[in-house]
């Protein structure tokens, strides 16, 4: 079956109309973009944090447990091997040497790497 003159001019004038249109529409959404962008940014500045926690300002991400290396504490809960010890009256995230511990028994801080402690059962 061959094609006309007329149908293929048709189905080119198809073709050139899509190619057209999606031209049309990716310069509309692409000038969209360009013209909102500039508008909106003050408008949702109000859901951007741009503060920085700083260390020169107070901040720090961990507190230095180091004053408590070698001290002895009582466990709050057991620890499995993961729990919290008290010492000196202050509460204690701790890791255990790798045993579990029971609530009640003593223990020593034997090593502080940042929030880790690790402790030793007594």
């Amino acid at each position: 079956m061959q094609m006309t003159g007329i149908q293929i001019f048709s189905a080119s004038m198809v073709l050139y109309t899509i190619f057209a249109g999606v031209v049309f529409a990716v310069a509309i959404v692409v000038y969209m973009s360009m013209r909102s962008s500039a508008k909106n940014t003050a408008a949702l500045d109000g859901l951007v944090l741009d503060e920085r926690q700083k260390n020169n300002d107070g901040y720090t991400s961990n507190i230095d447990k180091s004053k408590f290396l070698g001290a002895v504490g009582v466990c709050a809960t057991d620890l499995r091997p993961a729990g919290t010890i008290t010492v000196e009256g202050e509460p204690l995230d701790v890791v255990t040497e790798g045993n579990f511990v029971k609530q009640g028994d003593i223990v020593k801080i034997i090593n502080v790497d940042g929030s880790r402690v690790l402790v030793r059962q007594i």
